[in-house]
């Protein structure tokens, strides 16, 4: 290539890179170097989908750390509203009721039968002589 066309296709590269900034996350999470995201530019060109591919991927991983901070903000204020007497109260409630369900089943528990000694004759048939 001569020297201005390489030059004015680097001002392009520039260009895309400024318009979809998503496309350097690749180089600064160290997938791809620059050099590389420069050649794909080259050989695909900036309307092939695998460029948008990363931007969705993108949207999809931001809105995921959206609604798992949202949770956990949720989850937070939900603990300062909680009475926390109240709380130690359910438990102890709660704690009483599994006490209670553990003596209800061990009085229905059978102790395990003993078996009666076998009694039986020296003999090693099962009958009797008459």
């Amino acid at each position: 290539m001569p020297e201005t066309q390489s030059s004015q296709k680097v001002q392009e590269f520039k260009t895309f890179v400024k318009a979809n900034p998503f496309v350097l996350k690749k180089v600064k999470r160290g997938e791809k170097t620059l050099q590389e995201l420069f050649e794909e530019w080259m050989l695909f060109g900036e309307d092939d989908q695998t460029w948008f591919d990363d931007e969705e991927d993108q949207g999809e991983k931001e809105a995921t750390t959206a609604d798992k901070s949202n949770k956990v903000a949720g989850m937070l204020s939900a603990i300062k509203q909680m009475n926390l007497d109240e709380v130690q109260k359910g438990i102890e409630q709660f704690s009483g009721a599994v006490y209670s369900i553990q003596e209800v089943l061990s009085q229905f528990r059978s102790k395990p039968k003993q078996q009666a000694p076998y009694i039986h004759s020296h003999s090693p048939f099962p009958f009797r002589h008459d």
